[in-house]
């Protein structure tokens, strides 16, 4: 490893045998933004990782929880870009994802929210934690498009895009944010209740 104005410069190498799959699971977390006690971003960088890594315990609530959106399989995106001019780009998170249904409760969440300061946080398909907004830079509604669609076969619901101006960032706790107790609600689609 090698020093460069301070950052230590790295191979990005991988093995064959490391999974890759793409997409994102079908369920998104959210909560306002003022739910939140701490976002504890990365202070220490020693390593790439290091730059976009959250510390295991580095996000507390001081009330209210995460809630669930159910998404359709293969019409969810995660991605970071780059804006600004040359030697001045500034890092943004978008993250898409469609909602089955042109359903009061789908229209409802997006009035509530299209102003609301938001996080959010995804799981890939590997099952890596994403997280899209911090408490410096707080994700919102984009854009949201909710439609009953034209034919039968068309997947009607809100395809709904978020955005944050700051870097996507990956949480260490593996899964066991789920299993402590912070969850308040879902939102979803209860697909067993009326199809079954």
């Amino acid at each position: 490893m090698n020093s460069f104005e301070g950052v230590n410069v790295e191979d990005l190498t991988h093995c064959p045998q490391d999974n890759f799959a793409s997409g994102i699971k079908t369920k998104v977390y959210y909560a306002p933004a003022s739910y939140f006690e701490k976002i504890d971003l990365p202070t220490l960088k020693n390593t790439y990782d290091d730059f976009v890594s959250i510390a295991k315990n580095g996000i507390e609530f001081r009330g209210g929880g995460w809630n669930s959106i159910d998404v359709l399989i293969g019409e969810n995106e995660l991605k970071q870009t780059l804006s600004g001019p040359l030697q001045r780009k500034k890092s943004k998170t978008e993250l898409e994802f469609l909602i089955l249904g042109f359903r009061t409760k789908v229209l409802g969440f997006i009035e509530a929210h299209k102003n609301t300061p938001m996080i959010f946080v995804v799981v890939d398909a590997v099952g890596n934690n994403w997280v899209i907004g911090n408490l410096r830079n707080r994700a919102f509604i984009d854009n949201a498009d909710v439609s009953t669609q034209k034919k039968y076969e068309d997947n009607s619901g809100a395809v709904v895009k978020i955005t944050s101006n700051s870097p996507i960032f990956y949480f260490v706790n593996q899964h066991n944010w789920i299993d402590q107790g912070v969850f308040t609600r879902e939102f979803t689609f209860e697909f067993n209740q009326e199809f079954t």
